[in-house]
């Protein structure tokens, strides 16, 4: 029967940035020849500097010659690593250093592992971590909105932190080309303002400010928008979606120009990793400031995201007019599934018992039990709580205070890690402050802390006298 590779299309293309799913139609790396340790490399925060020491351990039945390790992504990692002839239960050793980027939450980083003459990788590790923030990744995300060049639009971000840590910005790394950026308010905000030589065009970029804190060193302002001018795209990103292995496709932009002016277009130069064919012809409805630009891919021979970006000429304004574009390459049998639809199906599917669900019916488990912490040595104040699901639960924070509405902060050197259980069973946790003073009265309360980076308050602040 033949192999059928499945995936679930969890998003659509976001070509400056991230694509959401792109990872998950790619092909992964075969598993099972080596045994990996030392993949861990524990939390840290945006734009740190990671350093971990993998070792593989052979658990085929025959010597490997692994001839190199290769990361996926290249950009900031380094990969030490010598060719070497790795016996049956033997090892080798890998060193990996990479700079992260402004991600948060649980995150990875994943390798492919080489044998000697082989194409295709062997095998393939993962080192994960989780990268917690210091400044609210909500408030960096900026949706700045359309401007022309001849008006002028303002944002005032104010910068939110961790309670209790003291973050300031000091200045823009890499200027926009699209915004001017200030640091204001000592540190505390940044203001946004559109530039009225910005690029015609839409823009989805990452604004890198420094800040006073090594912990986080950078903080990543992810903007949106749109700087228009007189010439006008239909659609920018133009989004071919889905494309398999040797299939071809055809997209028409129409541009416009605003002023009613005859439109003039002159070349038209694409840059992108996939190479595409340009065409300017006449609108459907004949207008002199209007002409269709077709953009057609060739047969598809690249996976994963290939997009780039459309150069059109307008001598009659000596301007570029930059248009984005791109599609996802899947191989000719990967079978695209829908997971809400695939979800709703089995809503009406009609009742029944599976031979797995019978097995279970005839002979029941017993019931699972919460995972339980040891009780902490000291004399400190003792903090415990019990989860009943911890579904995509990463851990939790203990912040303190001196009174219920004083200034918090985290008293836990480290996010707490969910504890080794069945996450839909809970568990229960215990930790003790042995730094708070005998006799004197403090507030707490706890945070869960999610695997994408998002905090929320699990209790309310809770009043101790620490004895």
């Amino acid at each position: 029967m033949r192999n059928i590779k499945y995936a679930f299309i969890l998003g659509l293309l976001s070509f400056a940035s991230t694509v959401v799913g792109a990872e998950s139609i790619l092909p992964a790396p075969p598993s099972g020849t080596f045994e990996f340790t030392g993949v861990e490399f524990g939390q840290t925060n945006p734009y740190a500097r990671i350093h971990v020491d993998v070792v593989g351990i052979n658990r085929s039945s025959d010597p490997i010659q692994v001839d190199r390790v290769l990361p996926r992504e290249p950009d900031g990692v380094a990969v030490k690593f010598k060719a070497v002839t790795v016996n049956v239960g033997g090892k080798f050793n890998v060193s990996v250093e990479a700079t992260l980027d402004s991600e948060t939450g649980r995150i990875a980083r994943y390798f492919d592992v080489y044998a000697k003459g082989k194409k295709e990788p062997i095998d393939g590790f993962v080192i994960r971590g989780y990268a917690d923030w210091l400044v609210l990744p909500s408030v960096a995300d900026i949706d700045f909105g359309i401007f022309e060049p001849n008006t002028r639009a303002e944002k005032v971000i104010d910068v939110e932190t961790r309670p209790g840590v003291q973050v300031r910005l000091v200045g823009v790394d890499k200027p926009s080309a699209y915004v001017d950026a200030q640091v204001t308010a000592d540190g505390m905000a940044l203001r946004l303002t559109s530039r009225s030589d910005a690029p015609w065009s839409s823009f989805d970029e990452k604004l890198l400010v420094t800040t006073d804190n090594a912990l986080q060193p950078k903080v990543a302002f992810h903007l949106r928008g749109q700087s228009r001018g007189f010439v006008v795209p239909a659609s920018d990103p133009l989004d071919f979606g889905l494309l398999r292995e040797g299939q071809s496709a055809e997209l028409t932009d129409v541009l416009t120009d605003v002023t009613g002016k005859p439109l003039n277009v002159g070349k038209i130069v694409a840059k992108s990793r996939a190479s595409v064919i340009t065409e300017v012809t006449d609108c459907a409805v004949p207008s002199s400031s209007c002409k269709n630009l077709k953009v057609r891919y060739p047969p598809m021979n690249m996976r994963g995201v290939t997009g780039g970006t459309l150069e059109v000429e307008l001598p009659d304004y000596d301007r570029t007019l930059f248009i984005r574009f791109g599609a996802i390459g899947i191989g000719k049998d990967t079978q695209i599934r829908d997971l809400a639809e695939d979800m709703k199906a089995r809503e009406v599917q009609p009742e029944s018992i599976s031979s797995v669900l019978q097995t279970s019916v005839a002979h029941p488990k017993a019931k699972a039990q919460p995972t339980q912490m040891k009780t902490p040595e000291g004399a400190g104040p003792l903090l415990k709580w019990q989860v009943a699901n911890e579904y995509d639960i990463y851990g939790y924070e203990i912040y303190r205070s001196d009174s219920e509405n004083g200034n918090f902060h985290r008293i836990s050197d480290k996010i707490i890690e969910r504890l080794e259980g069945d996450p839909e069973v809970g568990s229960s946790y215990q930790w003790r402050d042995n730094t708070a003073a005998a006799g004197k009265t403090y507030w707490y309360y706890i945070n869960i802390v999610f695997n994408k980076g998002k905090k929320q308050k699990f209790t309310s602040p809770q009043k101790v006298v620490a004895k």
